[in-house]
C-alpha cells in the first residue's frame, strides 16, 4: 500500500480542490451519512478507517456525533487534524491500515465507515477480506458497517479510458478536474488525476497517479457474508443521495 500511501500524502494539499465547494460537500456527504445510521442521540462511537482529510469525520462531529478517524496517508491525517483543529472539533485521528487496523488496539465501536471508493485500493480479495475482517473485529455485537464502492459492473464490460471532465467556475479561478484510466489486466487499472486551474497568472496542472482493482458490489456482499456479516444491503444513490452505492452490514448480537 506504499503507492497508495504516496498518493494520497501527495494529493492531500489539494484533495478539496476535486470539489466545486468542498465545505458543501461535506456537509451533503455527513447527511447521506447520518440518513443511513440515525440521529447522534441514537449511535455511539464511530469509526471512519478510510478519513482521508476529513470529508465525512469533520461533518459528523459538527453535528454532533463523537467520531474518530483513521487513514493510510499521514499527509492526510495531518491535513484532517489541521482541519479539525480550526473548526475546534475534537476527534482522535491517527495512521492506520485499514488491512489489520492495528493502532485501533481494544477499543470497538458501534459504526464502522468506509467510503468513497477504498476498498478497491486493496490489491486482491484476501485483502478486502483482511481489511473486512479487521473492521468486523473492531465493531461491537450488532455494530453496523457502512462503506461505498464504485459501481464498476458497467464499466468492466466498457473499460472507459477516462472520466468526462468536471469543470468549476469559482470567483477568482476556473478548474477542470479529470482522470484517465490505463488500464493493465482485465481489473487493474492505474488512474491519472488531474487538476487543471486558471488563475489570473495563467493556467497550471497537478497530476497524481494510483491503482485500483475494479472489484463488483456483489463480490465485496460476498466477502462480508463469507466473513459472517449479516443483512448485507446494497443501496442505490437514488436510494440514499450518496454519490455512489453504499453497501450496509451489520455484526450480529451476542
Amino acid at each position: 500500500m506504499n503507492e497508495v500511501q504516496s498518493f494520497y500524502d501527495e494529493l492531500s494539499s489539494q484533495y478539496h480542490l476535486i470539489f466545486e465547494d468542498w465545505e458543501r460537500w461535506i456537509y451533503t456527504q455527513s447527511n447521506c451519512v447520518a440518513n443511513l445510521i440515525g440521529p447522534p442521540d441514537a449511535v455511539g462511537q464511530i469509526l471512519d478507517c478510510a478519513c482521508g482529510i476529513g470529508s465525512q469525520v469533520l461533518g459528523l462531529a459538527s453535528m454532533g456525533y463523537t467520531v474518530d478517524g483513521c487513514d493510510i496517508s499521514q499527509g492526510a491525517i495531518e491535513r484532517a487534524k489541521r482541519e479539525a483543529e480550526q473548526r475546534k472539533l475534537e476527534i482522535d485521528l491517527w495512521v492506520d491500515d485499514m488491512r489489520s487496523l492495528s493502532e485501533v488496539g481494544h477499543r470497538q465501536y458501534d459504526v464502522i465507515l468506509c467510503m468513497d471508493n477504498a476498498i478497491p485500493h486493496l490489491a486482491s480479495d484476501e485483502e478486502i477480506a483482511n481489511a473486512l475482517s479487521a473492521m468486523k473485529r473492531c465493531l461491537k455485537p450488532g455494530g453496523k458497517l457502512a462503506l461505498s464502492v464504485r459501481d464498476y459492473a458497467p464499466l468492466l464490460q466498457d473499460k472507459p479510458s477516462f472520466t468526462p471532465p468536471r469543470i468549476h467556475h469559482l470567483e477568482n479561478e476556473k478548474r477542470i478536474v479529470f482522470q484517465v484510466w490505463d488500464w493493465l489486466d482485465d481489473r487493474r487499472y492505474e488512474l491519472h488525476l488531474h487538476i487543471c486551474r486558471e488563475t489570473a497568472s495563467g493556467w497550471s496542472n497537478s497530476h497524481f497517479v494510483s491503482r485500483y482493482r475494479a472489484v463488483t458490489i456483489e463480490e465485496v456482499c460476498k466477502i462480508l457474508m463469507l466473513i459472517g456479516f449479516i443483512d448485507v444491503r446494497k443501496l442505490s444513490p437514488d436510494e440514499t443521495g450518496a454519490h455512489q452505492p453504499v453497501i450496509m452490514a451489520q455484526v450480529p448480537s451476542i
